[in-house]
């Protein structure tokens, strides 16, 4: 195995050298260390591997080999199978997070009846056994059949049940549906609850013929009146989804008022309990029901549609209810971290804005992708014989490995980082590898195409059509708002947040994007709006000064740093000032900003320092954001959104540390911007219906708001979006937005307002 290594081990061996090869050696030179003191006798095409990878020889022996010396102390009564605790076991799983091994746990400890309360060893470890277990037949309660659950499937009790919905101050909502794309899933059936001692189940999907069910249009009829008062609240858990599954089907719920999954996400940014089954486990300290075990999962997966109603209705109605047993919970932690204004003000009203835009979805060129495709082929197909001609040989260009060995053996290109290999043994190809050898050989340059080239056709060209929605026949992404921990909203299924722009080829991906017949699309994109809160945290007098002046920030910092007169700067120069202004906005070094610009080290160190002289209270801004990260543990936006950093105060390891504080000066910046795009896509479809305008919003991506309206309606619809975005939040500088409409979103024009 030193030699020959083991896959499946991640042992990596000697580069080249086979099964075959290492038998012959081992015959002749028993051991490695043989091996290596008699490399003069060995064939010259061995010996040149077997020294390029005597480091790695000797680390795979030693992966390989079984350690038999080790000191343990065990005693083997002590492993003897006693009877469970079972509240100190549920314990320590909850804290381990051991969701999938409690549901085992609990039928083993359900069979064998392990009820009695913990000891403790002589070394006054808690013990989770005492000895003499007496298994029994009893069988432990899911936690979900101990909420008293109710199924309506005649008009009689629907109509008793809408009373109550009407007399109610808060209603749960969730919904049970054939698909996870709430755009093409079908209503299987729908539970309520109006407090979390009972849920109520509606089936009206199910698929076999003798269960009874209402009428889909039965039940959205009656629920109409109660599920849309605007004074009685609607709770529920990711509710996006249940808002656009009940939209779609004639009901428009209103007003949102409490997420589950939001709450907790406002909590605790980097939450691992977001889905609401992890979520009643560590809150509430109930193991509920999972989905896979009413439909299983793989191969066999069933549809909700087709398990029985009778297994359905507590699953559902227990998920209707342990909503309303999280709200206080999770309303004290939001009241304790200042967050309770952050759900109520602007993320549950934003839950409707996003579901009105994924509904909506986008149109798509398919034949004008279809045919970029087909010209990315060839294209592919030419780099890659040029590829193959300056290698000398043909080989599989995304095997790491063989890629590894044309660039750094057949090639002889020298590595960035020699000590960087892989666990197969090779020198990692990966993208900031071939990034940092950009320029030493074209076919570094070849690979970084070809690889472009190759995702932008798997991920957008050939992707994209798939995904057009037959009812519709427009493209409809899932926007998240607790997919990251600063507040951006995350864009998936399709991810149309991360369409290249610099790229010709990015840029006609984005021609595949059209107005519908006699629209236009409108393009409202904030300018430099992380800088002006940069600005305006930092209160920097000179960085201020040259936003109220509109001049362009990034000269204006390059003749700040040079001591130039504004027109005399140079395009070299205002690049490096661009590189500082975005880098310090993610707590970038001097050596991070050598890798962006062609300053040395240097010269880079002195560019900040004189960065740092003319922009004082940038500098201590930074300084701010470390020391608070540090002390209280977190830092926050504008409008009181934290980010939190718990271990920074102990946290001994410097690269771990240093990856923290550029977190902790940046969240504030990237957080404070997502926050304002949110506050103005609150506003801009209730000031558009204000004006008598039809504009619908379409996307966001991060900065940039994407619409479609009539065509005679673009420069109206344009000034109301303009003016929404620009007072969306008072900073101390005017925010500032540029508008442009077109046919596509590649071909823009802009719009003089």
């Amino acid at each position: 195995k030193a030699l020959v290594g083991d896959k499946s081990d991640n042992i990596p061996g000697v580069r080249g050298i086979g099964e075959k090869t290492a038998i012959s050696l081992l015959q002749k030179y028993p051991t490695l260390d043989e091996i290596y003191s008699n490399l003069e006798a060995i064939p010259e095409t061995i010996r040149k591997k077997l020294i390029a990878d005597r480091e790695m020889a000797y680390l795979s022996r030693r992966l390989a080999k079984i350690v038999t010396d080790l000191e343990i102390s065990l005693n083997p009564e002590h492993a003897r199978l006693g009877q469970f605790n079972l509240e100190q076991v549920e314990e320590i799983f909850r804290q381990l997070e051991f969701r999938t091994l409690m549901t085992r746990f609990r039928e083993v400890a359900g069979l064998y009846g392990f009820k009695l309360p913990s000891t403790r060893s002589s070394s006054g470890q808690l013990s989770l056994f005492v000895e003499e277990a007496q298994p029994t037949q009893a069988a432990l309660e899911v936690s979900t059949s101990l909420i008293p659950y109710e199924i309506i499937n005649d008009l009689t009790s629907l109509q008793t049940l809408v009373e109550r919905l009407e007399r109610a101050s808060v209603i749960a909502i969730d919904t049970e549906t054939t698909a996870t794309d709430a755009m093409r899933a079908e209503l299987v059936g729908l539970s309520l609850a109006i407090n979390g001692e009972k849920g109520y189940y509606i089936p009206v999907g199910h698929h076999s013929s003798h269960q009874k069910q209402l009428s889909l249009a039965d039940v959205i009829r009656s629920l109409h009146k109660p599920l849309t008062n605007p004074k009685i609240e609607k709770i529920g858990h990711n509710l996006k989804y249940d808002f656009i599954v009940l939209a779609r089907h004639g009901l428009r719920v209103q007003p949102l008022t409490f997420d589950s999954m939001i709450a907790e996400w406002l909590c605790d940014p980097n939450s691992h309990n977001l889905g609401l089954k992890n979520l009643a486990w560590v809150r509430l300290n109930w193991q509920m029901t999972t989905i896979e075990e009413l439909i299983g999962k793989g191969k066999k997966q069933l549809s909700m549609a087709d398990v029985p109603i009778e297994q359905v209705a507590p699953y559902a109605a227990a998920d209707a209810a342990v909503i309303f047993r999280l709200q206080p919970i999770l309303n004290r932690e939001l009241e304790e971290k200042a967050a309770k204004k952050l759900l109520q003000d602007l993320e549950m009203p934003l839950v409707s804005v996003l579901g009105d835009m994924e509904m909506t979805g986008i149109c798509l060129d398919v034949q004008l992708l279809h045919a970029l495709s087909q010209e990315l082929e060839e294209r592919m197909k030419n780099i890659k014989a040029q590829i193959y001609d300056a290698a000398g040989t043909s080989f599989n260009l995304n095997s790491p490995p063989q890629l590894s060995d044309v660039l750094f053996n057949r090639l002889r290109i020298s590595p960035p980082n020699r000590n960087q290999r892989t666990a197969t043994g090779f020198y990692s190809t990966r993208a900031g590898i071939l990034e940092e050898l950009r320029g030493k050989h074209p076919v570094v340059d070849w690979i970084l195409e070809y690889r472009e080239l190759a995702k932008l056709k798997s991920t957008y060209l050939d992707a994209l059509p798939l995904q057009v929605n037959p009812q519709t026949g427009r493209v409809h992404t899932s926007f998240n708002q607790t997919g990251s921990v600063t507040g951006r909203l995350a864009s998936s299924e399709p991810n149309l947040q991360n369409i290249p722009v610099r790229s010709e080829t990015g840029r006609q991906v984005r021609q595949a994007f059209i107005a519908a017949p006699g629209c236009v699309l409108i393009s409202a994109d904030y300018s430099q709006v992380e800088l002006r809160i940069v600005a305006h945290i930092a209160q920097d007098e000179a960085m201020l000064a040259a936003f109220r002046a509109n001049q362009d920030i990034h000269a204006a910092t390059a003749a700040a740093i040079y001591n130039v007169p504004l027109e005399a700067v140079t395009k070299e120069q205002r690049r490096h000032a661009k590189a500082i202004n975005f880098g310090l906005i993610y707590g970038m070094s001097p050596f991070g900003l050598t890798r962006t610009t062609d300053l040395t080290l240097a010269e880079a160190e002195n560019f900040v320092e004189a960065y740092f002289r003319r922009f004082p209270g940038v500098k201590a801004y930074l300084d701010r954001a470390r020391l608070q990260a540090t002390q209280q543990g977190y830092v926050e936006t504008l409008l009181g959104r934290r980010r939190y950093f718990p271990t920074l105060k102990t946290e001994k390891n410097p690269t771990v540390r240093s990856r923290e504080e550029r977190e902790a000066i940046n969240a504030p910046i990237q957080g404070t911007a997502a926050d304002i795009i949110k506050l103005a896509m609150i506003r801009v479809p209730i000031t558009l219906k204000e004006n008598g305008l039809s504009a619908r919003m379409l996307l966001q991506v991060h900065d940039e708001l994407l619409l479609e309206c009539p065509e005679e309606e673009a420069i109206e619809t344009a000034r109301v979006v303009k003016q929404v975005m620009e007072s969306a939040y008072p900073l101390c500088i005017p925010l500032k937005t540029d508008t442009h409409y077109g046919k596509n979103w590649d071909a823009m024009q802009p719009i003089e307002i």
